[in-house]
């Protein structure tokens, strides 16, 4: 596949590159590379290292490591302007862990970007109440070993609030995908029912935090889009 295909490919990484493009870094830590296509979003001029557990190191990283981060980030990673981590946190077993292993290789000033699947969009949220989780979530076929593609953490806008906050983030923020949004028209009736709550919850909040959370529950994005693109800065 040709450079500008791999960041075409899926609707996310356009997103992810231009939050990160936005921030202007220098260096950047790529968590979870997959086929790597990171370099050819962002250029020669970012120092750009990886880190992933079941690839190995793809063209354009100028260091790679193979590790488990289940764990949390090796100690040995440096300092980072930005860390990226795409379609991978929903696979983790200790998110807060992870979390505050991120926000340690972030410098002063320095953002995190994820992207996930999104648990709260109405298909999800209506396929949840049928089987008991978001159909992006569906890895339920054994749990005797790890395998590369098995999430199991239902991580939305609401989840990622409570854990970036807890682990020393702050202004988060959803980055629109560029994707069909709604698909159907019943998405758009039951959205509608969605907004009108994430409204009411809007105006008893009593903290800007909480306020900007619900503003971001009503976004076409959150409520529609099968991805979500999410940015905090460190506190």
């Amino acid at each position: 596949m040709s450079p500008p295909l791999m960041v075409e490919s899926k609707a996310y990484r356009a997103s992810v590159a231009r939050a990160l493009i936005e921030q202007q870094p220098r260096k950047v830590l790529d968590i979870c590379c997959g086929d790597g296509w990171l370099p050819y979003a962002l250029g020669s001029e970012v120092e750009l290292h990886g880190v992933d557990l079941f690839e190995q190191a793809p063209p354009g990283y100028h260091k790679f490591i193979i590790a488990d981060f289940n764990q949390g980030l090796p100690d040995g990673l440096e300092q980072y302007d930005a860390i990226v981590c795409c379609e991978a946190m929903g696979y983790l077993q200790n998110p807060g862990l992870f979390l505050q292993s991120v926000r340690n290789h972030l410098k002063e000033g320095g953002v995190f970007i994820l992207s996930i699947p999104n648990p709260n969009y109405v298909g999800a949220r209506i396929n949840h109440l049928i089987q008991g989780f978001p159909r992006s979530y569906s890895w339920f076929k054994q749990n005797e070993t790890m395998e590369p593609h098995m999430p199991w953490l239902s991580l939305g806008v609401f989840q990622l609030w409570l854990l970036l906050g807890l682990n020393g983030f702050k202004n988060m923020q959803v980055h629109d995908v560029d994707e069909e949004k709604p698909r159907h028209i019943w998405e758009h009736i039951f959205g509608w029912v969605i907004k009108g709550y994430a409204r009411r919850r809007l105006k008893k909040a009593q903290t800007e935090s909480l306020r900007e959370l619900w503003k971001s529950a009503m976004r076409d994005q959150v409520v529609y889009g099968r991805q979500l693109v999410v940015s905090a800065m460190v506190k």
